[in-house]
């Protein structure tokens, strides 16, 4: 699975956590990303996170770059 497809799965399934609390993603504050692949990812994942808001309504954000995912989340 692409960067694109993780992040919109990824996505969606916050919506839906967020939802079951009488929520939404206009409540986050602060979003931590870890990408295996940083210099590969990061560009696409980016485009995608921001359809998802008005930029002026994007949570802050830290993308980090590791070298391992934890529990053995996918890596491609």
């Amino acid at each position: 699975m692409m960067i694109e497809a993780q992040t919109r799965q990824v996505v969606d399934n916050l919506r839906r956590v967020l939802a079951g609390s009488a929520s939404g993603l206009d409540q986050v504050v602060f979003a931590r990303v870890h990408l295996t692949q940083f210099e590969r990812d990061y560009a696409a994942m980016n485009t995608v996170y921001e359809t998802y808001s008005a930029p002026a309504r994007l949570p802050a954000r830290t993308c980090i770059g590791v070298t391992r995912s934890p529990g053995g989340a996918r890596r491609d």
